[in-house]
């Protein structure tokens, strides 16, 4: 378990230093789009990437888990891998350009058939990427992955606001998806190229099984966290869409920037033990009782920081944003809980429950989805979004117990005293907020130094030990020990 530790801990600190230099750079770039863009615009541009994540992601988050999973791949598979990719994004590349007149037919928006157009540039390059970068991985290069992240979005960065500048209007707003795509493999398969062969059906049914599964429950992922958006777009209109968009993204922040940092670590360390489900087992109570330390804290900060940070980003055309903000935050602490259950899962070979849970998941959000807007209400959306969440992280807590033949109340029982604490802060910042008054510095100052004062006595009291031992390690690595 110690060196599971300093292996996690030591590829968290390459990974994480680069992403959140990234999400610097996203939020300035974002902050300058915002008030360069209209709402319109940027939900207009939100209906296309859900189908641009839907061609891509679900290949590339099949593919890549099971060539680190497998142990067993030759260099001979590899190249057949490879080669089968190639054919994979020709096809579904065709097959979305196919797509795009009715998609464009479906949403009675003229502008979307370019904007779908140029998408099919980032799909090709995302799908032919996924050796090379699964290689990557597999191999534990941590800090190559994260100086190349960095470069490319500094790149694309500078870019989306000359775009921006120059009057593309929204088509800036394509630059990051599409260049990030092409950008990705060129310095990925730069630096593991792997050659072609003829794609060889034993070597791709070495990982097609695993894979399959794998596809199934991507294909239900992106279904369950985008189905809201796809039906906002086509019932109440694009500029809702483009509130609740920039709303969801800002919640999705702390999400993304936790998941992506720790599941690429997590995964690749974890299959080394894929028979012990014991040692995954304590290894997943150990990362939730790390996250538990500062995820509902999280939650409660973005709540009452809601109007804050959505007028500091975006301005203030973007105020109808702030009620569905601070609805989606009470969410973000069962959402970064989550986020290391999917590498669990895939560490233990047990796609098809995944599969089966994240199924259930978007039966629930379909219906109050679907509910909320035949009822007529946007502001009741968020709320059924949070309620959705809630009960996906009861049902994938279950379903994890079963697999390991445990109890989830091992889990929760770690989770109690944090909520309590969160709770806590919830009462004194209420209490902070009233005598603070409306003004936006003022609130947002008082709220920030009470956030960090709690923090602060946490810590200090020693409530917070596996924060503790993780900023040790960091101080250890700046120090040069």
């Amino acid at each position: 378990m110690g060196n599971l530790r300093k292996s996690l801990i030591s590829g968290v600190w390459y990974v994480s230093l680069a992403k959140y230099s990234c999400v610097v750079v996203g939020l300035v770039v974002t902050a300058v789009l915002a008030r360069m863009l209209t709402p319109h615009d940027f939900g207009t541009v939100a209906i296309a990437t859900v189908f641009i994540h839907l061609f891509s992601t679900i290949v590339t988050e099949s593919f890549s888990p099971a060539i680190i999973q497998n142990k067993q791949l030759t260099e001979r598979d590899l190249r057949a891998i490879n080669s089968f990719t190639y054919l994979m994004a020709l096809a579904l590349t065709g097959l979305y350009l196919l797509a795009v007149p009715f998609i464009v037919a479906y949403y009675e928006t003229e502008v979307l058939s370019t904007i779908l157009t140029v998408f099919a540039v980032s799909i090709f390059f995302s799908i032919i990427s996924i050796v090379p970068n699964a290689l990557l991985m597999k191999a534990k290069r941590f800090r190559f992955i994260a100086m190349m992240s960095l470069g490319i979005h500094l790149a694309l960065a500078v870019m989306s606001i000359v775009a921006v500048t120059r009057g593309m209007g929204m088509y800036a707003l394509l630059v990051e998806p599409v260049g990030h795509g092409v950008l990705l493999f060129a310095v990925s398969y730069a630096a593991y190229p792997v050659k072609w062969s003829w794609p060889r059906r034993e070597s791709v049914t070495k990982i097609l099984s695993f894979s399959v599964f794998q596809m199934l429950y991507t294909a239900i992922h992106i279904g369950y966290r985008n189905i809201d958006k796809l039906l906002i777009g086509k019932y109440m209109g694009a500029a809702n869409l483009g509130y609740y968009e920039k709303s969801y993204r800002l919640m999705m922040l702390p999400l993304e920037n936790v998941s992506s940092v720790i599941s690429p670590v997590l995964h690749p360390l974890l299959s080394e033990y894929q028979n012990d489900k014991d040692y995954l087992w304590e290894a997943y109570k150990k990362i939730i009782a790390f996250m538990s330390e500062f995820c509902f804290i999280v939650s409660v900060a973005l709540f009452f920081l809601a109007r804050f940070i959505v007028i500091l980003l975006y301005g203030d055309q973007w105020e109808p944003a702030v009620p569905v903000f601070q609805v989606l935050a009470l969410s973000v602490c069962f959402q970064l809980m989550q986020s290391p259950m999917g590498a669990i899962f895939l560490a233990a070979n047990a796609v098809r429950r995944l599969m089966a849970s994240t199924l259930w998941i978007f039966f629930l959000m379909l219906i109050g989805v679907a509910g909320a807007i035949g009822m007529g209400s946007f502001e009741l959306i968020p709320i059924v979004v949070v309620l959705v969440f809630l009960l996906g992280f009861i049902i994938y807590q279950g379903c994890l117990a079963r697999l390991f033949g445990k109890r989830s109340d091992e889990i929760y029982a770690i989770m109690w005293p944090h909520i309590a604490y969160a709770a806590l802060l919830f009462a004194l910042l209420s209490v902070v907020e009233e005598m603070a008054g409306g003004g936006l510095w003022v609130n947002g100052l008082a709220v920030i130094s009470s956030v960090l004062a709690y923090f602060a006595l946490l810590f200090y009291t020693n409530r917070m030990p596996q924060l503790r031992q993780m900023l040790s390690f960091v101080a250890r690595k700046l120090m040069g020990k």
